[in-house]
């Protein structure tokens, strides 16, 4: 038989279904696997064919290393779980992709395709990019060279497709292999804004949550004078790495700071640093920057950023040309309630929201 008349059967047929008063033609679920749904129920892109044509890509990079044992002592990868009831020893940030997914659910394109009003009253996401879901990078767990070679695979997909990548960690190492790829993009130079109660300032282990910003450093893509941290506080801060903010000199703000001057001051005052004089901006967000209330936190303080504060500050960072955004340390396992789950699907789906005002 011929396949246009194959084609036109199968046409014919469902147009007398749709007026038969049965029911509907049904339709594929935006699933991932198992229970976890697609972020915001976007397409799934299961091949770089799929890739094209998307504004943003989300990806998921299941990733995390070294832990922090003891305040002195650090447990290498991969570490047994912490035990329930841990203080310190805290982990789980490898199940943060599918958390994070889970409770994107709240924001479904199939609600009203992204029409954010606190955004811009009429702005509908939908109608300016086109968002999928990359899936995930298949980590191997302890191997972090390995797995960051796989992350470099599929971020060279997203961004061959003209994508901006949205990525879900994992641990706070994530940012390394993003900016590893991103810088082998630009022609310039790179503004970086960190989110993060804490410096992260460290030289060694080489790839861990808190050596991330002297590998971007090393990169020769990042400046001191563009690199700009947001939220640091309390007592559980590093001499040294303290040393190292004070010896390069980049500008990091307290959540005094913030307090003080007020978080929109604060966020355009990083947007006017990290974008000087560079080429395009990646914002990272350690979820430990919020306020512990939510829970969910590997490394909880309080006194941290709110809902409001983190949307508002992401809201003015989105507007400069965002190359790359990405969420880490989100460690399901104590957000008993999905509250911080949910505000990192929310926070993501500001830095989208900017990234679509920016498109016709």
């Amino acid at each position: 038989m011929d396949a246009d008349k194959v084609r036109k059967a199968w046409e014919r047929a469902a147009a007398k279904a749709a007026t038969a008063g049965g029911r509907p033609e049904r339709t594929m679920a935006p699933i991932l696997r198992d229970d976890v749904p697609t972020f915001i129920e976007a397409p799934f892109a299961g091949s770089v064919a799929e890739l094209e044509g998307a504004g943003v890509a989300v990806l998921g990079i299941p990733f995390e290393g070294v832990k922090l044992l003891d305040p002195v002592t650090y447990a290498p990868a991969p570490a047994a779980p912490a035990p329930d009831g841990s203080i310190y020893f805290r982990s789980g940030a490898d199940k943060g992709p599918e958390a994070i997914r889970r409770h994107s659910v709240f924001y479904s394109l199939r609600h009203g395709r992204g029409l954010i009003p606190e955004t811009d009253r009429d702005l509908v996401i939908a109608d300016h990019l086109r968002v999928v879901d990359y899936g995930d990078v298949l980590v191997v767990p302890g191997d972090v060279e390995a797995s960051f070679m796989r992350c470099h695979e599929k971020l060279a997909d997203i961004y061959a497709a003209g994508a901006v990548p949205i990525v879900f960690g994992g641990d706070h190492s994530i940012p390394i292999p993003v900016l590893q790829v991103l810088a082998g993009k630009l022609s310039g130079k790179l503004g970086i804004v960190a989110f993060d109660s804490h410096f992260d300032m460290s030289f060694e282990p080489k790839y861990w949550a808190g050596s991330q910003w002297a590998r971007a450093f090393e990169l020769g893509v990042v400046e001191p004078e563009n690199f700009v941290e947001i939220g640091i506080r309390g007592v559980r801060e590093s001499l040294a790495d303290k040393a190292v903010a004070d010896e390069l000199g980049y500008r990091y703000f307290t959540m005094t700071d913030v307090d003080e001057l007020g978080i929109e001051t604060v966020a355009q005052e990083a947007l006017e640093a990290a974008t000087a004089g560079t080429e395009a901006l990646y914002i990272s967000l350690d979820i430990d920057v919020v306020d512990p209330a939510f829970g969910g936190q590997k490394y909880p303080d309080p006194a941290g950023l709110g809902a409001r504060e983190l949307l508002r500050a992401l809201r003015v960072l989105s507007r400069g040309h965002v190359a790359g955004f990405d969420i880490c340390c989100l460690a399901p396992r104590y957000d008993l309630q999905g509250h911080l789950s949910q505000l990192a699907a929310r926070a993501a789906v500001e830095v989208i929201a900017g990234l679509a005002l920016q498109r016709p």
